[in-house]
């Protein structure tokens, strides 16, 4: 997944997008003209590595799905 906010790059081993143990959920949906939103659930997996230029972006973040941490 690539993201243009260069927010999403984890600076220290606590933020919310470090490699130890952060997950990545994607949803896809629909909002309509009432506001109400609907979501389908796209991928749910591990956060394996977070890449990118910190001062220009993008930000690449690379996932396995949880069927990698089955040993």
């Amino acid at each position: 997944v690539t993201v243009p906010d260069t927010s999403f790059i984890p600076r220290t081993p606590t933020e919310q997008l470090a490699i130890y143990g952060a997950k990545l959920r994607i949803e896809r949906g629909i909002r309509y003209g009432n506001g109400d939103v609907e979501t389908v659930p796209g991928f749910w997996g591990r956060v394996d590595a977070v890449d990118g230029d910190p001062d220009y972006g993008p930000v690449d973040i690379k996932a396995s799905g949880l069927e990698a941490t089955v040993a």
